[in-house]
C-alpha cells in the first residue's frame, strides 16, 4: 500500500508539471470552434490523495427556435469563451468545494479534481464526425469525445482510486446525471462512486404562456446537431427510449437508470427554471412578490414535481440524500458550498457542506434526504423577501 501510494503521488506530480491548464490529447476532442478541450486539474495530498472530484462546468446550451437559429447561435458561440479553448487562463482559482482552503473546505480542500471546461454547447455529450459550415465557419460538435478523452489521459489514477465524486452545477449539473453511470462502469467495482449534480434538474414543463418549450428550443436542437452519430450517454436509458433519446437528458427520466448514490443538491425554487423553463420574469427580481396568485400556482406545480423526482428516486434508492431548498437561487456548490448561512429546515443547522458530508463519509449507511417541507418564502434564511437581489446568507438574521 506505501509504494502503491508513492507511485500515485509521483503519477500525479508528473501530470501537473507544465501548470493547471490541461488540453486533450485525442485530435477529435474539439471546442466548437476547433481548438482542443481543456480542462483544469489540481492534485489531491494527505488523506485526499486517492479521492478524485469530477466537475463539469456549466453554462447553459446551444438553443434557438429552429435548428437554423441553432446553428448561427453555435457559430456565435464558437467565438467565445463557452465554445473555444483559446484563450483559457493557465492557471483557475476555484471556491466553494473546489476551494483549496482547508479552513472553508476542509473535506474537500486536498482533493484531486478536475474541472472540464465547457466549450461544446450540447451538455459535454454528441459526436459528429463533420464539422458544420456555418456562414463560412466550420463549427465542430465534439462534446463526447472531450469527456472521453479527459477521462481516459487520467484513467490510469482513476481506476486506483478510493473515492470518485461526479458534480457540476447548472447545465454541468445534467452533465454529472448523463455521465456517472458511465463512470461507474469504467471504475472498479470495489472505488466508491457518488454523483452530486447541484442545480440539474431541468423539467420536461410547458411555459406559463404555452410558447415553445425548453426541450424544442434547446433539447431537441441539441439532438439534431449533435446527436445524429452519437447517443447520449448513459446507455441503459438509450436502449428503453430508442424512440426518445431526448429524455436522456432529462434528469427526471435519467435518474432510474443511475446505479450510483445521488446527493440531489437542487433548489425547489430554481431560478433559471422559473425564467426560462416557465418563462416568468416576474421572478427575475429574486422573488415571487411580482407572479400574482396564478403564475405562483404554476410555480408551486413545477415546485412539486422537481420534488417528486428526488423523492421517487429516493424512495427506491436507500443511500441517496438531497438538499434541496425552497430558495430562489440556482447554483450552490461553487459559491455557497461553504456558507453556513442556509439550512434545511432554515434553523436546524443542517447546511450544504454539513449535509453532504455526512452523506459521502458514511456510504453503506441510509442516508437522510433534507428536502424543504415549506414553500417561497418560508426559509427566511434563504429568501428576504423584499429584496430584489439574493441575500448574503451568512449576515443575515431572522
Amino acid at each position: 500500500m506505501f509504494l502503491k501510494t508513492i507511485f500515485l503521488q509521483v503519477f500525479t506530480i508528473l501530470l501537473a508539471l507544465s501548470g493547471d491548464l490541461k488540453y486533450t490529447k485525442d485530435p477529435e476532442a474539439l471546442c466548437l470552434d476547433g481548438t482542443q478541450g481543456s480542462y483544469y486539474l489540481e492534485l489531491g495530498s494527505g488523506a485526499g490523495i486517492n479521492k478524485w472530484l469530477i466537475w463539469f462546468e456549466g453554462g447553459s446550451w446551444i438553443g434557438g427556435t429552429n435548428v437554423e437559429n441553432a446553428k448561427l447561435n453555435a457559430k456565435s458561440r464558437s467565438q467565445g469563451d463557452l465554445g473555444s479553448s483559446k484563450n483559457k487562463k493557465q492557471t483557475a482559482d476555484k471556491s466553494g468545494i473546489l476551494s483549496r482552503s482547508s479552513t472553508t473546505n476542509p473535506e474537500f480542500y486536498n482533493w484531486n479534481y478536475i474541472f472540464m471546461n465547457y466549450c461544446d454547447g450540447t451538455g459535454f455529450q454528441g459526436y459528429a464526425r463533420d464539422p458544420l459550415v456555418v456562414n463560412g465557419t466550420n463549427v465542430y460538435f465534439k462534446g463526447e469525445m472531450i469527456v472521453k478523452a479527459i477521462l481516459r489521459q487520467h484513467l490510469n489514477a482513476l481506476v486506483n482510486a478510493e473515492t470518485v465524486l461526479i458534480s457540476g452545477s447548472q447545465s454541468g449539473g445534467l452533465a454529472a446525471f448523463t455521465w456517472t453511470q458511465y463512470i461507474r462502469e469504467l471504475l472498479p467495482d470495489l472505488t466508491n462512486v457518488f454523483s452530486a449534480p447541484d442545480s440539474g434538474i431541468f423539467l420536461d414543463f410547458l411555459p406559463y404562456d404555452g410558447s415553445q418549450s425548453f426541450k424544442d428550443t434547446f433539447i431537441m436542437n441539441v439532438m439534431q446537431l449533435a446527436n445524429v452519430e452519437s447517443d447520449p450517454p448513459n446507455k441503459k436509458c438509450v436502449i428503453d427510449n430508442m424512440n426518445e433519446k431526448w429524455k436522456c437528458l432529462f434528469a427526471q427520466y435519467l435518474v432510474k437508470y443511475i446505479d450510483v448514490p445521488i446527493f440531489f443538491v437542487q433548489s425547489l425554487y430554481d431560478q433559471f427554471s422559473i425564467t426560462t423553463i416557465l418563462k416568468l420574469k416576474c421572478a427575475d427580481d429574486g422573488t415571487l412578490n411580482r407572479c400574482g396568485d396564478q403564475r405562483t400556482q404554476y410555480i408551486e406545480q413545477h415546485h412539486s414535481i422537481v420534488k417528486l423526482v428526488m423523492e421517487g428516486r429516493i424512495d427506491q434508492s436507500k443511500f441517496d440524500g438531497a438538499f434541496a431548498i425552497s430558495c430562489l437561487q440556482t447554483g450552490f456548490l461553487e459559491g455557497l458550498f461553504n456558507s453556513g448561512g442556509i439550512a434545511v429546515p432554515g434553523l436546524s443547522g443542517n447546511t450544504i457542506s454539513k449535509t453532504m458530508v455526512e452523506w459521502i463519509n458514511n456510504p453503506n449507511s441510509t442516508k437522510d434526504a433534507h428536502i424543504d417541507q415549506v414553500y417561497w418564502p418560508d426559509n427566511k434564511k434563504c429568501n428576504k423577501v423584499n429584496m430584489g437581489e439574493m441575500v448574503n446568507f451568512d449576515d443575515y438574521v431572522d
